[in-house]
């Protein structure tokens, strides 16, 4: 009885600790956006608890757009807040951190430049959108913020009709800092994204027509560097996201040219470092623009036929369990009533939790006040494996071990004793 015990906990301890958690596929859960008045919008970043950061065309201007933080709950208290400008008359939002700080690009008054910013605060009870400055050449753009409030973005330099890359260090106006980073040899380079390392992601040029996707590692002029991600076999490629792993998502051109890829950037560069391709919806080109720290990636893609671009998130791991999924059509067979309202066309940003952001076709049916290009939030939380829990794993299987351990010594010194009986 005793040896039909142990064997039971320690397979039941194994089980425990050897299990896998399927991905959970139930609906999906959009909402609308809506707009700063005007006839459009875009949802550019989001972040943990779903703050968006975006650019809405506004009341007075169809064709001007500014920079948007959406707060709350979609249909529930939810509200788009204007974030202003710099003194000019457009401006947008391109990324945002998990206390609300917004980066971007913003015209200065009179529209003859545009500056990179940062918001801090609450739109409309103090916050205030401050200029990042520049590089020298007058123009800047912010287009990614991290957790410590640092920038990513590019600027034109002093002298020359180029463009670098850029991280900014410190808060504006108190010692805050842009800082050049470079380029991989050739005129321009421009920065995408930036993780809580500081790592910035984004393309350089190498010649005059070629240019590739780059990590930037370290601190600007105290050796940091800029790393060359290389391509997917074709001439180019471009970095767009960069998370807390290191890994960058963007597209590259594939072999021979034939079209661009979407891709995921995984290990060091140099050092086994490798960018592998995601594929496509069945079309030409696909794009990553946005990747969490599980390496699940979201962007858009032509489906066959090559004329329409969907919204897509991949997950899993590339050449083994990565699947691309088409989330216009996902909403479309969970969610049938919104998914008729919808038609998904790039997914831009992604959090760890699966909620994503970015712009699709919106039309509520005939004589529908809310047509147009709209941002979406949307819960795709679903569509994710559920993590297996590590810590739990390791205690299972550490207590299976002393199972078996424990419950082998009982049965050893039990039939030590048998034999001294018989003896």
């Amino acid at each position: 009885m005793r040896e039909t015990n142990y064997n039971a906990r320690a397979w039941a301890a194994l089980i425990i600790a050897g299990q896998f958690a399927s991905p959970a596929y139930g609906a999906a859960i959009i909402y609308n956006l809506g707009t700063l008045g005007g006839t459009t919008s875009y949802g550019y970043a989001v972040n943990d608890v779903g703050q968006v950061a975006g650019s809405s065309s506004i009341t007075s201007s169809s064709l001007n757009g500014h920079a948007f933080r959406y707060d709350g709950t979609p249909g529930s208290g939810g509200i788009m807040r204007d974030l202003g400008t710099l003194g000019g008359t457009s401006s947008d939002g391109q990324g945002v951190n998990k206390v609300g700080q917004v980066t971007g690009g913003s015209q200065l008054t009179g529209n003859g430049a545009g500056h990179a910013f940062r918001y801090d605060g609450t739109p409309g009870s103090g916050g205030i959108m401050r200029d990042l400055g520049h590089l020298g050449g007058g123009d800047s753009s912010g287009k990614a913020i991290n957790e410590a409030g640092q920038v990513a973005g590019t600027s034109s330099i002093s002298g020359a009709f180029a463009q670098h890359a850029f991280r900014y260090d410190g808060t504006p106006g108190s010692g805050g800092t842009m800082r050049d980073l470079g380029t991989l040899g050739g005129s321009d380079s421009y920065g995408y994204a930036i993780n809580d390392a500081g790592q910035v992601a984004g393309f350089s040029k190498i010649t005059a027509f070629v240019f590739h996707a780059f990590r930037y590692d370290g601190t600007p002029g105290s050796g940091g560097v800029m790393r060359d991600l290389g391509t997917l076999g074709g001439s180019t490629s471009e970095g767009h996201a960069v998370n807390n792993a290191g890994e960058v998502a963007g597209w590259g051109d594939i072999t021979g040219d034939t079209g661009q890829h979407a891709f995921r950037y995984e290990g060091t560069p140099g050092s086994g470092g490798v960018m592998r391709d995601l594929g496509t919806l069945g079309g030409r080109n696909s794009f990553g623009f946005d990747i969490n720290d599980a390496g699940q990636v979201a962007g858009s893609s032509f489906v066959t036929g090559n004329s329409t671009l969907h919204a897509f998130l991949y997950t899993g791991s590339p050449g083994v369990d990565g699947v691309m999924t088409d989330l216009d059509a996902w909403l479309d067979a969970t969610n049938p009533t919104d998914g008729a309202k919808w038609t998904l066309t790039e997914a831009l940003g992604l959090t760890d939790s699966g909620l994503v952001t970015g712009y699709g076709t919106y039309n509520d049916g005939p004589g529908g006040s809310t047509d147009g290009t709209r941002a979406f939030l949307l819960d795709a939380s679903a569509l994710l494996p559920v993590p297996e829990p590590a810590s739990l794993s390791l205690l299972a299987l550490a207590g299976a071990i002393l199972l078996l351990r424990r419950d082998r010594i009982l049965v050893i010194a039990n039939r030590n004793r048998e034999g001294e009986k018989c003896a």
